[in-house]
């Protein structure tokens, strides 16, 4: 019997030894790719997963307003902007993967405690806010009495001269916004709401009325006033400058919004005998501030008291489209007079 031989040809086969090494170096790939491709997702779980947290400036029972015809992009915008989730990204991406963007309801929503940006998401498509809030909006430059007329029209359990009473001492504190209340409000419940929202509102600028030269109680008299006298945060600032020359060298304000105050009646009715009534509040007649505020001013006035315009003005006017007109001597004013109200 014959022996038989086999021959392996070098080009042909490979040792067991080499096969196996490629095999366990195709296994190490493979085993990477999959490694890699878990962490990368582990990873993007954990990120997306913290996006998904409620922020920590989250405003609880503060009411959030969505209007009629905004789309999703406008809505989770102001929705990041405001603090109620992280990344308006993600909200977007889980309305338009998870829900219909049509089913958002437009309205005033408040959240009680923090939502996750999932439970946000449902909470919009499924209409789950609050229908028993009253809007109520405190113009600026409003008085007490003013605020309280409003108010008594619109909350049933409002007491306007329970609230006066109370209120009117607090003049100038009473921080004018938009507010959303329940409709069982009460003028306490109010009040308190405004003073609590103006102690807010003025915290961060403690160090800056620590430095002004006039005291906060001041500050807030000629805020109410420039209040009333401007129309905008720029002749906000300028109207500042010429009322706090004229503080400095002891000259008469000559403010008309001061004589409004005590007279009750809208500026475009004064008469030049009103100008000479005997009171504090008139600025015609006693230099210096008034005793109190003539109304509540928002932050736009109070930052024309703390940061005015630089400027050598003593005077101004306002024409009758609005425009405010100002001057550093009495002839440059009695021109601006013959010019724009001539």
């Amino acid at each position: 019997m014959s022996e038989e031989r086999v021959n392996f040809h070098p080009n042909t086969m490979e040792p067991s030894s080499a096969k196996i090494r490629r095999v366990h170096w195709i296994f190490k790939l493979l085993a990477m790719i999959v490694i890699l491709g878990a962490c990368t997702l582990g990873v993007l779980y954990w990120y997306l997963n913290r996006l998904n947290q409620p922020p920590v400036l989250f405003p609880i029972d503060q009411a959030v307003t969505i209007e009629q015809g905004m789309n999703v992009n406008a809505i989770t915008e102001m929705l990041a902007e405001k603090h109620i989730v992280q990344s308006k990204a993600l909200l977007y991406y889980i309305i338009l993967l998870f829900h219909d963007p049509t089913d958002i309801k437009a309205s005033t929503y408040v959240f009680e405690h923090p939502l996750t940006t999932g439970e946000i998401a449902l909470q919009l498509t499924q209409g789950d806010f609050d229908t028993d809030l009253v809007r109520f909006t405190h113009i600026e430059g409003e008085r007490a009495t003013m605020i309280a007329a409003r108010a008594a029209d619109v909350l049933p359990n409002f007491n306007p001269s329970n609230f006066i009473a109370e209120a009117e001492p607090l003049e100038g504190r009473l921080y004018p916004d938009t507010y959303f209340i329940p409709a069982d409000y009460t003028d306490k419940q109010l009040l308190t709401l405004l003073l609590e929202t103006f102690d807010e509102k003025t915290a961060p600028l403690e160090a800056q009325v620590a430095s002004s030269s006039l005291s906060f109680d001041e500050i807030l008299v000629l805020a109410s006033i420039i209040e009333r006298e401007a129309n905008t945060p720029e002749s906000m600032r300028l109207v500042s400058s010429v009322l706090q020359n004229r503080l400095e060298i002891d000259m008469a304000l000559q403010t008309d919004a001061s004589i409004e105050y005590i007279l009750d009646k809208p500026l475009s009715e004064l008469t030049p005998e009103d100008l000479e009534i005997n009171s504090l509040y008139n600025t015609y007649l006693y230099p210096g501030l008034p005793p109190t505020p003539i109304g509540n001013p928002g932050l736009d006035a109070i930052m024309a008291v703390l940061e005015p315009a630089e400027s050598e003005y003593f005077y101004y006017i306002t024409d009758n489209e609005g425009v405010f007109h100002f001057s550093e001597t009495y002839n440059q004013h009695l021109r601006n007079i013959d010019l724009y109200l001539k």
